[in-house]
């Protein structure tokens, strides 16, 4: 069962007198890019988790978030630091002193002003001494927010599937039909390269029919598209097999989509038959599709 990239699980991890509010999400990507946002004094901790997530996951941007806030409610997640509001007073005082002798006139200060200060409310921390316990229970709880993670992509992965197999299903359809017309098309082909042929030896007045049939032959084998058709069907077996796969294959299937593509462009160059372009068009139109809807498995 294939993975998408898209995923998102939440959690709330206790730790002493705090609750950390952990989030984890992702979105697509061509490779494996996290980042980790943590509280200040958590950072020791990122290689690890860092460490826990990649071993887990193979593809997709992933951001990892981590805030803390106070269990009790009574209390607040910010301290007063008497300190820095000292020193703010202190030279706010001697701003407006300067500002007298200098007949600059001052505006009146407020309370909320002061609270604006850098450093005057401090947001409450988990101890150091606290902090070998910290390691411990996010070390134990993460792995189960990230096993929530996994599943949310494994859930989306289910549908993606089921999209990538009908897309392949209906492209090998358009395929067979492809196979049905290609002898009306060849006859159609060969017609018009002998009416072609024919004007151009009647203006020089010379027929020479074994060289006529041998040109049109020569034309009609540079317009096959069996190969192309034979590489499709090849290209399409090994691309089921991948989407029923439980391993990461996501750039082999964007590799191969790419293949496809490739195909399908060299049919619709090559076509010049009407029921074939056709065919090639939506052919094309479900390629497309399919690229797209890859771009999103892990």
């Amino acid at each position: 069962m294939i993975n998408s990239m898209t995923g998102y699980a939440s959690d709330t991890i206790l730790v002493g007198d705090f609750s950390l509010d952990a989030e984890i999400k992702s979105v697509n990507s061509k490779s494996f890019d996290l980042k980790i946002y943590l509280p200040e004094y958590m950072t020791f901790m990122e290689n690890d988790i860092r460490q826990l997530v990649s071993k887990q996951i193979a593809r997709g941007s992933i951001v990892l978030k981590i805030k803390a806030k106070h269990n009790d409610e009574a209390s607040s997640n910010f301290t007063l630091n008497n300190e820095v509001l000292n020193t703010a007073i202190d030279e706010i005082k001697t701003i407006e002193q300067k500002c007298d002798e200098k007949n600059i006139q001052f505006s009146p200060l407020t309370v909320l002003d002061f609270f604006s200060v850098k450093g005057v409310w401090e947001e409450n921390k988990i101890s150091q001494t606290d902090t070998v316990e910290l390691k411990s229970v996010m070390l134990d709880k993460l792995p189960e927010l990230i096993k929530k993670f996994i599943e949310t992509r494994r859930i989306e992965g289910q549908g993606l599937q089921a999209i990538l197999v009908e897309k392949l299903s209906s492209i090998m359809e358009f395929i067979k039909e492809i196979d049905k017309i290609l002898p009306d098309r060849s006859r159609h082909l060969k017609k018009n390269f002998k009416t072609a042929l024919d004007k151009i030896i009647n203006e020089q007045n010379q027929v020479d029919e074994n060289r006529l049939e041998q040109e049109i032959a020569l034309l009609v084998i540079k317009q096959d598209i069996q190969e192309e058709l034979d590489r499709l069907k090849v290209h399409i077996v090994s691309m089921q097999d991948l989407v029923n796969s439980s391993k990461v294959v996501g750039k082999k299937l964007d590799f191969l989509s790419q293949e496809l593509n490739r195909e399908v462009n060299t049919i619709c160059s090559k076509s010049q038959y009407s029921d074939l372009t056709k065919l090639g068009i939506e052919m094309k139109t479900l390629v497309d599709q399919f690229r797209e809807q890859v771009q999103n498995v892990e």
